[in-house]
């Protein structure tokens, strides 16, 4: 007796082997909540700096909201340019509402 330690799924039939064909081809992996929240995020600055109207991002939005896949969320950005990998915001050292004190005394 062979275990190759995959359980069967019943919708797809055994351990997942490339031979069996997916009944949904086109769905790819499930989408969770925080992926299409981040999607949602980028869609969000995509219209801030002016790459989408408004009707166009209510439309993108709404679909974001309701995708299942991940290929779907990423259908929805194919066409934008990507956004850099981390924010860059100015740092102020914990001194806002410090700087002047020392003539108040």
């Amino acid at each position: 007796m062979r275990d190759t330690g995959m359980m069967e799924d019943p919708e797809r039939g055994s351990g997942g082997g490339s031979d069996h064909a997916d009944p949904h081809p086109d769905s790819g992996a499930r989408a969770s909540d925080a992926e299409r929240e981040r999607f949602c995020a980028m869609l969000e600055r995509h219209f801030a700096d002016g790459r989408l109207g408004e009707e166009e991002f209510s439309q993108r939005l709404e679909r974001a909201l309701h995708t299942r896949s991940l290929a779907e969320l990423y259908a929805l950005i194919s066409d934008l340019p990507d956004l850099p990998a981390v924010e860059i915001t100015p740092v102020t050292h914990g001194r806002i509402g410090h700087s002047f004190r020392w003539w108040r005394r």
